[in-house]
Protein backbone atom coordinates (compact mmCIF):
# COMPACT_ATOMS: atom_id res chain seq x y z
CA UNK A 1 0.00 0.00 0.00
CA UNK A 2 1.49 3.37 -1.05
CA UNK A 3 2.03 6.12 1.52
CA UNK A 4 -0.48 8.37 -0.31
CA UNK A 5 -3.15 5.69 -0.24
CA UNK A 6 -2.43 5.03 3.42
CA UNK A 7 -2.78 8.70 4.30
CA UNK A 8 -6.06 8.80 2.35
CA UNK A 9 -7.45 5.84 4.27
CA UNK A 10 -6.32 7.29 7.57
CA UNK A 11 -7.96 10.64 6.86
CA UNK A 12 -11.17 8.97 5.70
CA UNK A 13 -11.20 6.86 8.85
CA UNK A 14 -10.81 9.99 10.96
CA UNK A 15 -13.72 11.67 9.20
CA UNK A 16 -15.94 8.64 9.61
CA UNK A 17 -14.98 8.45 13.27
CA UNK A 18 -16.16 12.06 13.57
CA UNK A 19 -19.40 11.06 11.93
CA UNK A 20 -19.68 8.15 14.33
CA UNK A 21 -19.56 10.60 17.21
CA UNK A 22 -22.90 11.92 15.98
CA UNK A 23 -24.60 9.48 18.33
CA UNK A 24 -23.50 11.85 21.09
CA UNK A 25 -23.83 15.06 19.09
CA UNK A 26 -26.34 16.80 16.90
CA UNK A 27 -23.97 17.02 13.92
CA UNK A 28 -20.57 15.53 13.08
CA UNK A 29 -17.65 17.84 13.65
CA UNK A 30 -16.46 18.77 10.16
CA UNK A 31 -13.41 20.76 9.19
CA UNK A 32 -14.56 24.32 8.53
CA UNK A 33 -13.55 24.27 4.87
CA UNK A 34 -15.61 21.08 4.35
CA UNK A 35 -18.83 22.66 5.65
CA UNK A 36 -20.93 24.18 2.84
CA UNK A 37 -23.06 26.02 5.41
CA UNK A 38 -19.99 27.76 6.85
CA UNK A 39 -18.76 28.67 3.38
CA UNK A 40 -22.16 30.15 2.56
CA UNK A 41 -22.22 32.03 5.86
CA UNK A 42 -18.79 33.45 5.09
CA UNK A 43 -20.01 34.82 1.75
CA UNK A 44 -23.13 36.27 3.36
CA UNK A 45 -20.95 37.88 6.02
CA UNK A 46 -18.85 39.50 3.30
CA UNK A 47 -22.04 40.83 1.69
CA UNK A 48 -23.24 42.28 5.01
CA UNK A 49 -19.88 43.95 5.54
CA UNK A 50 -20.04 45.57 2.11
CA UNK A 51 -23.54 46.85 2.89
CA UNK A 52 -22.43 48.26 6.26
CA UNK A 53 -19.44 50.01 4.72
CA UNK A 54 -21.66 51.44 1.99
CA UNK A 55 -24.03 52.81 4.64
CA UNK A 56 -21.07 54.25 6.55
CA UNK A 57 -20.05 56.14 3.40
CA UNK A 58 -23.58 57.45 2.84
CA UNK A 59 -23.79 61.23 2.99
CA UNK A 60 -27.17 62.55 4.09
CA UNK A 61 -28.16 65.68 2.19
CA UNK A 62 -29.08 68.85 4.15
CA UNK A 63 -32.73 68.73 5.18
CA UNK A 64 -33.63 72.39 4.64
CA UNK A 65 -32.18 75.17 2.54
CA UNK A 66 -33.33 78.77 2.52
CA UNK A 67 -32.48 82.23 3.71
CA UNK A 68 -34.05 83.77 6.78
CA UNK A 69 -36.61 86.48 6.13
CA UNK A 70 -35.64 90.12 6.51
CA UNK A 71 -36.51 91.75 9.81
CA UNK A 72 -38.60 94.93 9.72
CA UNK A 73 -36.86 98.06 11.01
CA UNK A 74 -38.99 101.11 11.87
CA UNK A 75 -37.52 104.49 10.84
CA UNK A 76 -35.56 106.32 13.50
CA UNK A 77 -37.75 109.34 14.29
CA UNK A 78 -37.66 111.69 17.24
CA UNK A 79 -41.16 110.76 18.34
CA UNK A 80 -42.01 109.72 21.89
CA UNK A 81 -45.12 107.83 23.01
CA UNK A 82 -46.47 105.73 25.86
CA UNK A 83 -48.16 102.36 25.33
CA UNK A 84 -50.97 101.07 27.51
CA UNK A 85 -51.31 97.71 25.73
CA UNK A 86 -49.81 95.61 22.94
CA UNK A 87 -52.04 93.29 20.93
CA UNK A 88 -50.71 90.35 18.90
CA UNK A 89 -52.43 88.40 16.17
CA UNK A 90 -52.87 84.69 17.01
CA UNK A 91 -49.74 82.56 16.80
CA UNK A 92 -49.38 78.85 16.22
CA UNK A 93 -45.85 78.72 17.59
CA UNK A 94 -45.68 81.28 20.42
CA UNK A 95 -47.78 81.05 23.58
CA UNK A 96 -49.92 84.00 24.73
CA UNK A 97 -48.11 84.09 28.06
CA UNK A 98 -44.76 84.22 26.27
CA UNK A 99 -45.89 87.17 24.14
CA UNK A 100 -47.33 89.01 27.15
CA UNK A 101 -44.02 88.59 29.00
CA UNK A 102 -42.10 90.10 26.08
CA UNK A 103 -44.56 93.02 25.82
CA UNK A 104 -44.66 93.90 29.53
CA UNK A 105 -41.36 95.89 29.67
CA UNK A 106 -42.67 98.21 26.92
CA UNK A 107 -45.81 99.34 28.78
CA UNK A 108 -46.38 102.43 30.92
CA UNK A 109 -43.30 104.52 30.09
CA UNK A 110 -41.96 106.69 27.28
CA UNK A 111 -40.79 104.85 24.15
CA UNK A 112 -39.31 105.60 20.74
CA UNK A 113 -39.42 103.67 17.46
CA UNK A 114 -35.99 102.20 18.25
CA UNK A 115 -37.57 100.53 21.29
CA UNK A 116 -40.21 98.90 19.08
CA UNK A 117 -37.46 97.61 16.82
CA UNK A 118 -36.05 95.91 19.91
CA UNK A 119 -39.43 94.24 20.54
CA UNK A 120 -39.56 92.98 16.95
CA UNK A 121 -36.00 91.64 17.21
CA UNK A 122 -36.86 89.80 20.42
CA UNK A 123 -39.94 88.14 18.91
CA UNK A 124 -38.09 87.20 15.72
CA UNK A 125 -35.25 85.73 17.76
CA UNK A 126 -37.78 83.48 19.49
CA UNK A 127 -39.02 82.31 16.10
CA UNK A 128 -35.49 81.57 14.93
CA UNK A 129 -34.63 79.62 18.09
CA UNK A 130 -37.77 77.56 17.48
CA UNK A 131 -36.62 76.88 13.91
CA UNK A 132 -39.46 78.87 12.33
CA UNK A 133 -37.49 80.53 9.55
CA UNK A 134 -40.60 81.72 7.70
CA UNK A 135 -42.24 83.50 10.66
CA UNK A 136 -41.73 87.18 11.49
CA UNK A 137 -43.27 89.93 13.62
CA UNK A 138 -44.38 93.04 11.73
CA UNK A 139 -45.77 96.39 12.92
CA UNK A 140 -48.17 97.70 10.26
CA UNK A 141 -48.87 101.45 9.75
CA UNK A 142 -51.12 102.71 12.58
CA UNK A 143 -51.75 105.55 14.97
CA UNK A 144 -50.81 105.29 18.61
CA UNK A 145 -53.15 107.98 19.88
CA UNK A 146 -55.03 105.57 22.13
CA UNK A 147 -51.82 103.97 23.49
CA UNK A 148 -52.46 100.61 21.86
CA UNK A 149 -49.92 98.92 19.55
CA UNK A 150 -50.99 96.25 17.08
CA UNK A 151 -48.30 93.65 16.13
CA UNK A 152 -48.94 91.23 13.27
CA UNK A 153 -47.31 87.80 13.60
CA UNK A 154 -46.74 86.63 10.02
CA UNK A 155 -46.41 82.84 10.08
CA UNK A 156 -46.08 81.90 6.46
CA UNK A 157 -48.55 79.55 4.86
CA UNK A 158 -47.64 77.08 2.16
CA UNK A 159 -48.40 78.74 -1.15
CA UNK A 160 -47.03 75.99 -3.40
CA UNK A 161 -45.32 72.60 -3.08
CA UNK A 162 -43.08 71.66 -5.98
CA UNK A 163 -41.30 68.31 -6.35
CA UNK A 164 -38.19 67.80 -8.45
CA UNK A 165 -36.13 64.71 -9.23
CA UNK A 166 -38.80 62.05 -8.68
CA UNK A 167 -38.20 59.27 -11.21
CA UNK A 168 -38.72 55.73 -9.93
CA UNK A 169 -40.58 56.20 -6.64
CA UNK A 170 -44.32 56.94 -6.67
CA UNK A 171 -45.36 60.42 -5.42
CA UNK A 172 -47.63 58.80 -2.82
CA UNK A 173 -44.56 57.25 -1.14
CA UNK A 174 -43.09 60.70 -0.50
CA UNK A 175 -46.43 62.30 0.40
CA UNK A 176 -47.11 59.76 3.18
CA UNK A 177 -43.75 60.48 4.81
CA UNK A 178 -43.37 64.22 4.21
CA UNK A 179 -46.76 65.79 4.76
CA UNK A 180 -47.29 69.30 3.36
CA UNK A 181 -50.65 70.80 2.46
CA UNK A 182 -51.16 73.95 0.43
CA UNK A 183 -52.75 76.67 2.57
CA UNK A 184 -51.48 75.32 5.90
CA UNK A 185 -49.08 77.21 8.15
CA UNK A 186 -45.54 76.07 7.38
CA UNK A 187 -44.01 74.36 10.42
CA UNK A 188 -40.28 74.48 9.67
CA UNK A 189 -39.04 72.20 12.49
CA UNK A 190 -41.63 69.55 11.68
CA UNK A 191 -40.66 69.68 8.01
CA UNK A 192 -37.00 69.32 8.94
CA UNK A 193 -37.74 66.44 11.31
CA UNK A 194 -39.77 64.62 8.65
CA UNK A 195 -36.99 65.02 6.09
CA UNK A 196 -34.25 64.00 8.52
CA UNK A 197 -36.18 60.86 9.46
CA UNK A 198 -36.80 60.12 5.80
CA UNK A 199 -33.12 60.47 4.91
CA UNK A 200 -31.90 58.43 7.89
CA UNK A 201 -34.32 55.52 7.53
CA UNK A 202 -35.40 55.22 3.89
CA UNK A 203 -33.38 52.62 1.95
CA UNK A 204 -32.46 54.46 -1.23
CA UNK A 205 -33.81 57.97 -1.88
CA UNK A 206 -32.92 61.17 -0.03
CA UNK A 207 -34.82 64.46 0.08
CA UNK A 208 -33.86 68.11 0.58
CA UNK A 209 -36.14 71.15 0.81
CA UNK A 210 -35.75 74.73 -0.32
CA UNK A 211 -37.85 77.68 0.86
CA UNK A 212 -38.59 80.79 -1.16
CA UNK A 213 -41.20 83.59 -0.98
CA UNK A 214 -44.64 82.69 -2.27
CA UNK A 215 -46.72 84.59 -4.77
CA UNK A 216 -48.52 86.62 -2.09
CA UNK A 217 -47.49 88.28 1.16
CA UNK A 218 -47.12 85.89 4.09
CA UNK A 219 -46.70 82.74 2.01
CA UNK A 220 -43.79 80.47 1.13
CA UNK A 221 -43.04 78.13 -1.73
CA UNK A 222 -41.53 74.78 -0.73
CA UNK A 223 -39.38 73.06 -3.33
CA UNK A 224 -38.64 69.43 -2.48
CA UNK A 225 -35.76 67.75 -4.30
CA UNK A 226 -35.65 63.96 -4.46
CA UNK A 227 -32.25 62.29 -4.83
CA UNK A 228 -32.92 58.76 -6.08
CA UNK A 229 -30.34 56.08 -6.90
CA UNK A 230 -29.95 54.68 -10.38
CA UNK A 231 -32.67 52.24 -11.44
CA UNK A 232 -30.12 49.47 -12.07
CA UNK A 233 -27.00 49.31 -9.91
CA UNK A 234 -24.30 46.74 -10.52
CA UNK A 235 -21.04 45.75 -8.89
CA UNK A 236 -18.31 43.38 -10.08
CA UNK A 237 -15.45 42.27 -7.86
CA UNK A 238 -12.49 39.91 -7.61
CA UNK A 239 -10.59 39.07 -4.43
CA UNK A 240 -8.80 36.32 -2.53
CA UNK A 241 -11.38 35.96 0.24
CA UNK A 242 -11.99 32.26 -0.44
CA UNK A 243 -10.27 29.30 1.25
CA UNK A 244 -7.63 26.73 0.43
CA UNK A 245 -9.94 23.77 -0.04
CA UNK A 246 -12.20 25.08 -2.81
CA UNK A 247 -10.29 28.09 -4.10
CA UNK A 248 -9.04 31.33 -2.62
CA UNK A 249 -9.63 33.53 -5.65
CA UNK A 250 -13.22 34.74 -5.86
CA UNK A 251 -15.01 36.54 -8.66
CA UNK A 252 -18.55 37.76 -8.46
CA UNK A 253 -21.07 40.44 -9.09
CA UNK A 254 -24.35 41.88 -7.89
CA UNK A 255 -27.24 43.61 -9.62
CA UNK A 256 -29.86 45.70 -7.79
CA UNK A 257 -33.15 46.79 -9.31
CA UNK A 258 -34.32 49.85 -7.41
CA UNK A 259 -38.02 50.54 -6.87
CA UNK A 260 -39.52 47.93 -9.23
CA UNK A 261 -42.98 48.57 -7.72
CA UNK A 262 -42.56 52.32 -7.12
CA UNK A 263 -42.28 51.95 -3.34
CA UNK A 264 -38.50 52.42 -2.87
CA UNK A 265 -38.24 48.65 -2.72
CA UNK A 266 -35.26 46.77 -4.12
CA UNK A 267 -34.49 43.40 -5.67
CA UNK A 268 -30.86 42.23 -5.52
CA UNK A 269 -29.15 39.24 -7.11
CA UNK A 270 -25.64 38.19 -6.07
CA UNK A 271 -23.37 35.53 -7.61
CA UNK A 272 -19.92 34.53 -6.32
CA UNK A 273 -17.66 31.76 -7.58
CA UNK A 274 -14.23 30.21 -7.02
CA UNK A 275 -12.53 27.40 -8.90
CA UNK A 276 -14.59 24.78 -7.06
CA UNK A 277 -17.50 26.58 -5.40
CA UNK A 278 -20.49 28.67 -6.43
CA UNK A 279 -22.88 30.82 -4.44
CA UNK A 280 -25.98 32.75 -5.39
CA UNK A 281 -28.61 34.72 -3.49
CA UNK A 282 -31.77 36.72 -4.15
CA UNK A 283 -33.11 39.38 -1.80
CA UNK A 284 -36.21 41.59 -1.89
CA UNK A 285 -36.92 44.38 0.61
CA UNK A 286 -39.75 46.91 0.83
CA UNK A 287 -40.67 49.76 3.21
CA UNK A 288 -44.21 49.11 4.42
CA UNK A 289 -45.17 52.12 6.59
CA UNK A 290 -44.51 55.86 6.90
CA UNK A 291 -41.84 55.17 9.54
CA UNK A 292 -39.93 53.08 6.98
CA UNK A 293 -40.20 49.72 8.65
CA UNK A 294 -38.85 47.25 6.09
CA UNK A 295 -40.07 43.75 5.25
CA UNK A 296 -37.53 41.52 3.51
CA UNK A 297 -37.22 37.99 2.14
CA UNK A 298 -34.06 36.26 1.00
CA UNK A 299 -32.92 32.94 -0.46
CA UNK A 300 -29.41 31.65 -1.05
CA UNK A 301 -27.64 28.46 -2.08
CA UNK A 302 -24.10 27.25 -2.66
CA UNK A 303 -22.15 24.19 -3.78
CA UNK A 304 -18.53 23.33 -3.03
CA UNK A 305 -15.92 20.64 -3.55
CA UNK A 306 -12.61 20.17 -1.76
CA UNK A 307 -9.82 19.94 -4.34
CA UNK A 308 -6.81 21.23 -2.43
CA UNK A 309 -5.28 20.83 1.01
CA UNK A 310 -5.20 17.83 3.37
CA UNK A 311 -8.70 16.61 2.39
CA UNK A 312 -8.28 16.96 -1.37
CA UNK A 313 -8.04 13.19 -2.02
CA UNK A 314 -11.30 12.36 -0.27
CA UNK A 315 -13.75 13.65 -2.89
CA UNK A 316 -15.56 15.81 -0.33
CA UNK A 317 -18.47 17.78 -1.76
CA UNK A 318 -21.36 19.66 -0.27
CA UNK A 319 -24.25 22.01 -0.81
CA UNK A 320 -26.47 24.19 1.34
CA UNK A 321 -29.60 26.31 1.03
CA UNK A 322 -31.05 29.05 3.20
CA UNK A 323 -34.41 30.85 3.22
CA UNK A 324 -35.22 33.75 5.52
CA UNK A 325 -37.73 36.54 6.06
CA UNK A 326 -37.96 39.36 8.55
CA UNK A 327 -38.99 42.86 9.54
CA UNK A 328 -36.75 45.77 10.64
CA UNK A 329 -38.08 48.95 12.23
CA UNK A 330 -36.37 52.27 13.10
CA UNK A 331 -37.56 52.88 16.66
CA UNK A 332 -35.73 56.07 17.65
CA UNK A 333 -33.90 58.81 15.78
CA UNK A 334 -31.83 61.60 17.31
CA UNK A 335 -29.48 64.18 15.87
CA UNK A 336 -26.64 61.65 15.73
CA UNK A 337 -28.15 58.32 16.81
CA UNK A 338 -30.45 55.80 15.15
CA UNK A 339 -31.80 52.74 16.96
CA UNK A 340 -33.42 49.89 15.05
CA UNK A 341 -34.87 46.53 16.01
CA UNK A 342 -36.24 43.60 14.07
CA UNK A 343 -37.28 39.98 14.05
CA UNK A 344 -37.31 37.16 11.55
CA UNK A 345 -37.14 33.46 10.76
CA UNK A 346 -34.49 31.48 8.90
CA UNK A 347 -34.37 27.88 7.67
CA UNK A 348 -31.22 26.29 6.32
CA UNK A 349 -30.15 22.86 5.12
CA UNK A 350 -26.68 21.55 4.35
CA UNK A 351 -25.27 18.24 3.13
CA UNK A 352 -21.70 16.99 2.96
CA UNK A 353 -20.63 13.78 1.20
CA UNK A 354 -17.42 11.77 0.92
CA UNK A 355 -17.29 9.88 -2.39
CA UNK A 356 -21.05 10.44 -2.72
CA UNK A 357 -21.75 8.87 0.69
CA UNK A 358 -23.50 11.23 3.13
CA UNK A 359 -21.27 12.37 5.97
CA UNK A 360 -23.61 15.01 7.38
CA UNK A 361 -27.14 16.22 6.60
CA UNK A 362 -28.35 19.02 8.84
CA UNK A 363 -31.59 21.00 8.97
CA UNK A 364 -31.76 24.12 11.14
CA UNK A 365 -34.72 26.38 11.88
CA UNK A 366 -34.10 29.67 13.62
CA UNK A 367 -36.16 32.50 15.13
CA UNK A 368 -34.13 35.63 15.81
CA UNK A 369 -34.34 39.14 17.25
CA UNK A 370 -32.01 41.92 16.12
CA UNK A 371 -30.99 45.32 17.41
CA UNK A 372 -28.78 47.97 15.81
CA UNK A 373 -27.35 51.20 17.20
CA UNK A 374 -25.82 53.70 14.75
CA UNK A 375 -23.86 56.84 15.60
CA UNK A 376 -23.09 59.26 12.77
CA UNK A 377 -21.04 62.41 13.31
CA UNK A 378 -18.83 63.13 10.31
CA UNK A 379 -16.14 62.00 9.82
CA UNK A 380 -17.06 59.21 12.28
CA UNK A 381 -19.55 56.40 11.85
CA UNK A 382 -19.98 53.80 14.61
CA UNK A 383 -22.34 50.83 14.51
CA UNK A 384 -23.15 47.88 16.76
CA UNK A 385 -25.40 44.95 15.82
CA UNK A 386 -26.80 42.42 18.29
CA UNK A 387 -28.63 39.23 17.37
CA UNK A 388 -30.36 36.71 19.66
CA UNK A 389 -31.09 33.38 17.95
CA UNK A 390 -33.19 30.45 19.10
CA UNK A 391 -32.31 27.49 16.87
CA UNK A 392 -33.55 23.95 16.41
CA UNK A 393 -31.19 21.52 14.61
CA UNK A 394 -31.83 18.04 13.21
CA UNK A 395 -29.22 15.68 11.82
CA UNK A 396 -30.75 13.26 9.33
CA UNK A 397 -27.59 11.16 9.26
CA UNK A 398 -27.63 10.38 12.98
CA UNK A 399 -31.27 11.06 13.82
CA UNK A 400 -30.23 13.35 16.66
CA UNK A 401 -31.62 16.83 17.33
CA UNK A 402 -31.11 19.72 19.70
CA UNK A 403 -32.13 23.28 20.60
CA UNK A 404 -29.65 26.10 21.11
CA UNK A 405 -29.63 29.76 22.11
CA UNK A 406 -26.97 31.78 20.31
CA UNK A 407 -25.94 35.40 20.90
CA UNK A 408 -23.99 37.21 18.17
CA UNK A 409 -22.57 40.71 18.35
CA UNK A 410 -20.59 42.76 15.84
CA UNK A 411 -19.28 46.32 15.72
CA UNK A 412 -17.89 48.69 13.11
CA UNK A 413 -15.92 51.92 13.49
CA UNK A 414 -15.42 53.95 10.31
CA UNK A 415 -13.38 57.13 10.12
CA UNK A 416 -13.16 59.01 6.83
CA UNK A 417 -9.68 60.31 6.02
CA UNK A 418 -9.70 62.89 3.25
CA UNK A 419 -11.63 62.30 0.05
CA UNK A 420 -10.30 58.88 -0.90
CA UNK A 421 -9.50 56.95 2.29
CA UNK A 422 -11.21 55.59 5.37
CA UNK A 423 -10.20 53.62 8.45
CA UNK A 424 -12.32 50.59 9.39
CA UNK A 425 -12.19 48.70 12.68
CA UNK A 426 -14.34 45.64 13.42
CA UNK A 427 -15.17 43.36 16.31
CA UNK A 428 -17.33 40.25 16.57
CA UNK A 429 -18.24 37.69 19.23
CA UNK A 430 -20.57 34.76 19.82
CA UNK A 431 -21.92 32.91 22.83
CA UNK A 432 -23.84 29.64 22.46
CA UNK A 433 -25.61 27.37 24.89
CA UNK A 434 -24.36 23.74 24.99
CA UNK A 435 -21.31 24.45 22.78
CA UNK A 436 -20.08 20.83 22.84
CA UNK A 437 -23.05 19.73 20.72
CA UNK A 438 -23.36 22.79 18.51
CA UNK A 439 -23.79 21.92 14.79
CA UNK A 440 -20.95 22.97 12.52
CA UNK A 441 -23.30 25.30 10.64
CA UNK A 442 -23.56 27.44 13.81
CA UNK A 443 -19.84 27.68 14.52
CA UNK A 444 -18.22 31.05 15.02
CA UNK A 445 -15.71 31.88 12.28
CA UNK A 446 -12.33 33.32 13.20
CA UNK A 447 -9.30 34.52 11.33
CA UNK A 448 -10.53 37.45 9.29
CA UNK A 449 -12.47 37.91 6.11
CA UNK A 450 -10.53 35.26 4.15
CA UNK A 451 -10.83 32.47 6.70
CA UNK A 452 -13.46 29.81 7.27
CA UNK A 453 -12.77 27.89 10.44
CA UNK A 454 -14.58 25.59 12.79
CA UNK A 455 -12.52 25.96 15.92
CA UNK A 456 -12.79 24.20 19.25
CA UNK A 457 -16.11 25.32 20.68
CA UNK A 458 -14.82 25.12 24.26
CA UNK A 459 -12.32 27.85 23.51
CA UNK A 460 -14.41 30.29 21.52
CA UNK A 461 -18.10 29.77 22.31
Amino acid sequence: MSNGYGRRLATMAALWCMAGLASAQVAPTLPGQASPALQREQLEQQRRQREQEERARQTQVPALKGEALDTQALPDQDVAFVLRSIRFTPSRFLEDAELEAMARPYLGHELHFADLNGLLAEINARYERAGQLTARAVIPPQTLDNGELHVVLVEAKVDEVEWQGRQWVDPAFYDRRIQLQQGEVLDGPKLMADIQRFNATTPGPQVSAGLSPGKTFGTSKVTLQAHEPERLQWLAFANNYGNQGSGREQVGGSLTWFSPSGAADSFTALVVGTSDSTYGSLRYSRPVNRHNGVVWVEAGANTMKITDGPYADLDIAGDSQVYSAGYDHPWWLGQKWLLRAGTGYMWQASKTTVEDVPLSETRIGEVFLTGTAEYRNAPWYVRYDQRVRQTSADNETSGESGNYTVFNGSGLVNRVIGDNYAFNGRLAWQYASDPDKLPAALYFQLGGIASVRAENQRRFL
